[in-house]
């Protein structure tokens, strides 16, 4: 199993990062590997709630299915893939000041004769989390204005 890790500080009130992350047309602003993620289940997110993706895995176009495992607004969200390689992504969101303390982990099981790329996709995703987790801060402040 590979696991991520992110912790870090938005500028902005914990309701409108929550807001921002929560809306599937962000994700591939922030998220480079994903191309398109659209809601399969209407409304604003909530448990059981559906998404497609199209992904760019190691250079091909991939469709993942997800869907939200949990979800508690303005304090966390956990999304987890249905298709694809087991991913499991859980973001937590705390005030700190007048901004938020944003923590994210993310955990990919591959299996079968995909393990034995493990390492080598570690370090291709790590390199690719550390990058858009980094500019992610600058991205949101930048697209809600104080």
């Amino acid at each position: 199993m590979l696991k991520f890790s992110a912790d870090l500080t938005v500028n902005r009130p914990v309701d409108r990062v929550f807001a921002w992350l929560t809306t599937a047309e962000n994700q591939a602003k922030f998220d480079k590997s994903s191309l398109k993620m659209e809601a399969l289940t209407p409304g604003i997110w909530r448990k059981g709630m559906q998404f497609r993706e199209v992904r760019d895995l190691g250079g091909r176009q991939t469709e993942v299915l997800s869907e939200i495992a949990e979800l508690e607004p303005n304090r966390s969200f956990i999304i987890r893939s249905k298709t694809g390689p087991g991913w499991l992504g859980i973001w937590s969101f705390e005030p700190e000041g007048a901004g938020t303390r944003l923590r994210w982990t993310g955990q990919l099981t591959m299996t079968g004769f995909a393990r034995l790329f493990e390492p080598l996709i570690g370090r291709q995703m790590r390199s690719q989390i550390d990058q858009q987790f980094a500019n992610l801060p600058r991205l949101i402040e930048s697209e809600l204005p104080e």
